[in-house]
């Protein structure tokens, strides 16, 4: 799965699809105004883990060239001050070189469609984030969509599993389990059974699957372990963004026991 830095370095081809925090339409700011932070008139409430707290900075930008809405997760509550800075700050710096490159390539389409006469369609850039926190995991998802022309816009997702200790990291698939467990061939086997009964359904074979990577894209959602694909990565376009549940009695006990204890 890119990450997402990779939204704010090649945005013609990366994306978010946004909506873990609802934030209200304002009135579009005049055509030369920059991009601006606002607070959103409604503060959605999201599951969060113990003792953290993740709410929305939310930065709006609209002209006739394009059309910016951003909600970038900030994180307080970690026993690690340090990393906690770190990963604010990071977030924050990924989402505004996202809004300046799309900025300035909705500029220079602007001025293309003025030159050749073509019809201006303008730049779209959507940020958000979804959480979806267990124990004391600390995860959530920040979501892209780009739309640079064309017949649809791009989207993408990192996901973050952050172990809130008091030296914080932020977990790997490969960090979860213990050592001597062939964790790659028990999950790849249950994918395959759910991309079997999926193609089954459909009649013909949408998925072209082979294995999980040390660093694939997961999330915890209500004890159970999601897998995440990106568009393309194993689908068309139309599939979206694949995902594949495994239930926790089917691996919990593959664990770390820390992992496990950090789960409860």
């Amino acid at each position: 799965m890119s990450s997402f830095k990779s939204a704010a370095t090649s945005f013609l081809g990366t994306a978010v699809l946004l909506t873990a925090v609802a934030v209200p339409a304002l009135a579009a700011p005049a055509a030369t105004s920059p991009a601006k932070t606002v607070a959103p008139a409604v503060q959605v409430q999201k599951p969060q883990a113990q003792g953290v707290v993740i709410t929305p900075k939310t930065i709006l930008s609209q002209t006739k060239e394009h059309d910016i809405k951003v909600s970038v997760p900030v994180i307080s509550g970690l026993e690690d001050k340090a990393y906690q800075a770190q990963l604010n700050a990071t977030l924050l710096k990924q989402a505004q070189d996202a809004i300046t490159e799309t900025q300035q390539g909705a500029k220079e389409n602007a001025a293309d469609a003025k030159k050749y006469g073509y019809d201006l369609r303008p730049y779209a850039l959507d940020i958000s984030y979804e959480v979806q926190s267990t124990g004391k995991l600390v995860s959530f998802s920040v979501q892209t969509y780009v739309y640079t022309g064309g017949a649809h816009g791009m989207a993408d997702v990192t996901y973050y599993t952050i172990a809130n200790q008091a030296k914080a990291k932020q977990l790997t698939l490969a960090d979860l389990f213990q050592p001597g467990y062939d964790y790659h061939t028990i999950l790849n086997q249950m994918i395959k059974l759910q991309i079997k009964e999926a193609n089954t359904a459909e009649g013909f074979d949408i998925y072209s699957f082979e294995n999980i990577s040390d660093n694939q894209s997961f999330s915890f959602e209500k004890g159970d372990l999601v897998i995440h694909f990106g568009q393309y990565e194993i689908a068309p376009y139309a599939a979206g963004m694949p995902s594949f549940t495994i239930p926790a009695h089917r691996f919990h006990n593959l664990l770390k026991p820390e992992i496990a204890a950090l789960l409860r």
